[in-house]
């Protein structure tokens, strides 16, 4: 296949930086944006994606669709897409790139190919590619077709393939993130237990002097995760239903997904990348959460 026009449902924080280089590469890159917010067309705009309105319209000449959204609403528009194959003669290739089980990538997989599309599993490592440094996250593949995928390297992305087996992208992804993201869990309980115990000054010097990459992960983990709390509770929820369907214990991460809900319903869920006021060290994280748990 020659991939010419790639669509990203949707430009998020991630998606409109991934369109961005995609669009310097040569590539046109199309987006659906009819309900979305005022700040996802500002993002997509900024980095030069064509808004074609709806759904419908991915199936005007696009090649390649990029799906980069919420977990919880990934297979739905999975479906979607497959709904509306049923009145298009267009095939273009499915690509989940979002934080999923599996097992759901395999619901959406027999979904797709039962509406006669095609489809690949992914999975996203790694930070969006930010100016200047343009520094790609690992853009992991897996399926039959996922070597076709590894042309847009050529653009400055960093594609991987994982073989044809539909799951291994997804599988990588949940067990990177239960170990990163499950860690900044973990660091927002230690801290605000600290901080409301009147010792939080004592227990940062402490890690400085004894634990000092768990001090590193804190001090930049914290701040960066408060606009993205949202959207990592159903990553913890999926990385739970990976664990259960491995029989292994889920509470665990059913209990981080308890603590980014936290974290959301708090003032720090209303915080948004371009423009941080709250949360911007992770002492002010625990101070934010304390409060808000001592006023609720």
């Amino acid at each position: 296949m020659t991939i010419n026009t790639i669509a990203i449902q949707s430009p998020g924080d991630m998606g409109h930086e991934i369109g961005r280089i995609l669009v310097n590469g040569g590539f046109k890159v199309v987006s659906a944006l009819d309900g979305r917010s005022k700040r996802t067309r500002d993002l997509a705009k900024s980095s030069g994606i064509i808004d074609v309105g709806n759904l419908e319209n991915l199936y005007n000449g696009v090649d390649l669709i990029l799906s980069i959204m919420r977990p919880d609403e990934a297979l739905n528009f999975i479906s979607k897409m497959c709904d509306l194959a049923n009145f298009h003669k267009a095939r273009p290739l499915l690509v989940d790139l979002n934080a999923v089980a599996p097992s759901t990538a395999l619901k959406a997989e027999q979904l797709s190919l039962k509406a006669g599309l095609d489809f690949l599993d992914g999975g996203i490592i790694g930070e969006p590619p930010r100016v200047p440094e343009n520094r790609s996250p690992r853009l992991y593949v897996s399926g039959t077709r996922a070597k076709e995928l590894m042309a847009l390297n050529q653009s400055g992305l960093d594609f991987r393939d994982l073989g044809s087996k539909c799951g291994s992208a997804s599988g990588i992804k949940m067990a990177y993130a239960a170990l990163t993201k499950g860690l900044t869990a973990i660091a927002i309980n230690s801290m605000v237990t600290a901080k409301l115990h009147n010792v939080q000054n004592e227990f940062l010097n402490e890690l400085k002097f004894s634990q000092e990459n768990l001090f590193g992960h804190l001090e930049k983990g914290l701040p960066s995760m408060c606009p993205k709390a949202y959207r990592w509770i159903g990553e913890m929820e999926e990385i739970s239903k990976t664990h259960s369907e491995l029989d292994l214990p889920k509470n665990l991460f059913e209990g981080a997904a308890d603590i980014y809900r936290l974290v959301e319903k708090s003032p720090l869920g209303e915080e948004i990348v371009e423009n941080r006021k709250l949360g911007t060290s992770a002492e002010n994280v625990a101070d934010v959460l304390a409060d808000f748990l001592e006023n609720s």
